[in-house]
């Protein structure tokens, strides 16, 4: 057994590579630069963290999105593999212990974002680390054609001049071929080991139905098969409301979103992952280092964002290779309705800079100062003082917080802190006679560390859930030990924080930016576009339209999709149309059915279904009772 092999077997309890895992590694192994280029499912993460494990020193992995970071670490840990991470809104002290950590205590795995490199003191620092390995994930990031362009990708290169003979390996799970040139060129890949795997996934039957009652369309497809599901959505509101409705027809369902903590997500995640729920309904904030095999739907209820995501999205279905469904579902309205909201929603100069400006006005931020602070505050309420359109507005901050201009983070939940100002024994002795406030004390600092030290995050409904008093009960006590001098105490209902990259310059600022804001709004409407093609289009097999996307041409119709079955199906009744009109006719003598039911019981497509159906409403010889169709008695 090759060494590579037994470390997977070791660490990760797989038996073999998927391909082309091992070629990747080697080439990695042997100290080339490497490009892999991976559909999602893949298995992306192993390609750099076996080789990570087969040689001494530290494995710095950059990665954009913080969740995803903390999943690995996490994992990582799980795994009894030392990993760290310089994710979040760490004091420089902080940062500064932790690679100390790096550099003396033999960690395998250092994670940061790309903005960190741009920390003058931190680069310095990583200069000074036993460095073996860089993987870069997400690298189309790095491209200003990528579908995530975020020029603080830019800055790695960088680390080329310093690391010249440490082999570089880039990851990821979508790029055409212009962005794989670019992404090469970018980094300064010196002659790359390329690899790509096929985009397409044969297991994964690919279908959008365009009906009116698509929520019944829902049930059937969960219920038809029994296995794990995810249902996409695209607002958080949406997740809850679609799993209340699941559960009322009996459905096993649970909701996921980012704007749960940690142990809810945890919690929600687990129950899923062991089959206690069937269903997962979430935004795309759920799938990052989801490695169900065994989910045999995706359905998607509102147009997903662009093709990138829909596939890595669906990917997530047929992992065991088994065949899997993904499906799109939408009302005729949604597709008139996704164009509106996308051409509205698209960021210009001015309203950019409007933001901008509210926001350092609404700080009182003052010109050329406001580097490296921190601003709490409520989003909904920043929106309404200036009358903002919320969705609009979050895509202007994530704008800004792309190009580096600030870090934005969202926690959607009230922010309480507590800091204890005299000691421990002192309070204790305070609380002799008051035994309630006293186990108040201690349940707080034994659940909540370093709340003797600095300002730290307590939960409220937490403490009072478990002291079995009321929130309002639990305000009262400690607002009391507050006025004592015990302990400062924030309970702010901030639930969006931004810290300032830069000092303030107004349109300075913004105008840097705007050459990158055309060029996304550009990109985002090709994206656009190609999704509603793929939606709309009913001429051409889905297969084929998702692997074009990729620059992947296959001549061969996969035979399966909506589109395929459709023009089979009408292949066979043009034949014989009378067929299909009069098993309609007689299916619908006796009760009133709708679209779907039709559809279902005739196993044929509904979009196909409507010309009959019209041409028996004009011969008279249907009629609609109550959205459903119904057989004219003959007199």
């Amino acid at each position: 057994m090759s060494e590579a092999a037994h470390i997977l077997r070791k660490y990760w309890n797989y038996e073999n590579f998927r391909s082309p895992q091992e070629e990747i590694i080697e080439s990695v192994v042997e100290g080339k630069d490497t490009f892999a280029l991976l559909p999602t499912g893949a298995g992306k993460s192993i390609c750099f963290q076996v080789p990570a494990m087969m040689s001494e020193g530290i494995c710095l992995v950059i990665s954009p999105l913080i969740a995803l970071i903390q999943d690995q670490v996490e994992s990582l840990k799980n795994k009894n593999i030392k990993a760290t991470s310089l994710a979040g809104q760490l004091k420089q002290e902080e940062i500064s212990d932790i690679l100390d950590n790096c550099l003396y205590g033999n960690y395998k795995f250092l994670y940061l974002s790309p903005e960190r490199l741009k920390q003058e003191w931190i680069f310095e620092r990583i200069l000074s680390l036993p460095i073996h390995l860089i993987a870069i994930d997400e690298a189309h990031c790095i491209s200003q054609w990528g579908h995530d362009f975020r020029p603080a990708y830019l800055e790695i290169n960088k680390l080329k001049d310093y690391f010249f003979n440490t082999p570089f390996i880039a990851l990821t799970a979508s790029a055409n071929k212009r962005v794989q040139e670019d992404i090469i060129q970018q980094l300064k890949l010196n002659n790359p080991a390329v690899f790509k795997k096929s985009f397409e996934r044969k297991e994964i039957v690919y279908s959008v139905y365009i009906a009116d009652d698509t929520e019944n369309l829902m049930h059937r497809i969960v219920q038809k098969h029994p296995e794990s599901a995810i249902i996409y959505v695209r607002n958080r509101r949406k997740t809850f409301q679609v799993a209340q409705n699941l559960i009322s027809y009996g459905i096993q369902a649970d909701f996921f979103h980012g704007g749960l903590n940690f142990k809810e997500k945890k919690e929600k995640l687990q129950r899923w992952l062991n089959n206690e729920n069937q269903v997962m309904v979430a935004t795309n904030a759920f799938g990052m280092g989801i490695d169900k095999p065994d989910v045999k739907n995706v359905i998607h209820i509102q147009i997903p964002e662009n093709i990138d995501s829909y596939y890595q999205e669906a990917g997530r279905a047929g992992r065991n290779g088994s065949r899997s469904f993904a499906t799109i579902l939408l009302k005729s309205q949604d597709i008139e309705k996704a164009k509106e909201l996308f051409y509205n929603s698209l960021l210009d100069k001015a309203f950019l800079l409007k933001v901008y400006k509210n926001f350092v006005n609404y700080h009182q931020i003052a010109y050329g100062e406001g580097y490296a602070e921190v601003f709490h505050f409520n989003f909904n309420d920043f929106c309404l003082k200036y009358q903002l359109p919320q969705n609009k507005t979050f895509q202007a901050f994530q704008f800004l917080d792309r190009q580096a201009i600030i870090h934005l983070q969202t926690e959607f939940s009230y922010i309480s802190t507590i800091h204890f100002l005299i000691s421990n024994e002192a309070i204790l002795d305070y609380f002799k006679n008051e035994p309630r406030e006293s186990r108040i004390f201690l349940n707080i600092i034994h659940h909540y560390k370093g709340t003797d030290e600095i300002e730290t995050k307590i939960d409220l409904q937490k403490i009072a859930a478990s002291e079995n008093i009321s929130p309002d009960k639990l305000l009262e006590i400690i607002h009391k030990w507050q006025n004592k001098g015990f302990c400062t105490f924030n309970n702010s209902n901030s639930d969006t924080t931004v810290q300032f990259n830069e000092i303030r310059e107004d349109a300075i600022t913004i105008n840097r930016s705007i050459s990158y804001l055309k060029q996304q709004n550009q990109i985002k409407t090709q994206q656009f576009e190609a999704m509603l093609n793929y939606i709309t289009d009913t001429e051409t097999c889905k297969n084929q339209l998702i692997l074009k996307y990729f620059d992947e041409f296959v001549s061969e119709t996969c035979g399966q999709c909506s589109t395929c079955r459709n023009k089979l199906q009408q292949k066979e009744i043009s034949k014989n149309p009378l067929i299909i009109k009069n098993k309609i006719l007689y299916l619908t003598q006796s009760k009133p059915l709708d679209l779907e039911e039709l559809a279902q019981q005739l196993s044929l497509e509904s979009a196909f279904l409507i010309g009959f159906i019209r041409e028996l409403l004009e011969e008279d010889k249907l009629e609609v009772q109550h959205h459903k169709y119904i057989a004219r008695q003959i007199q």
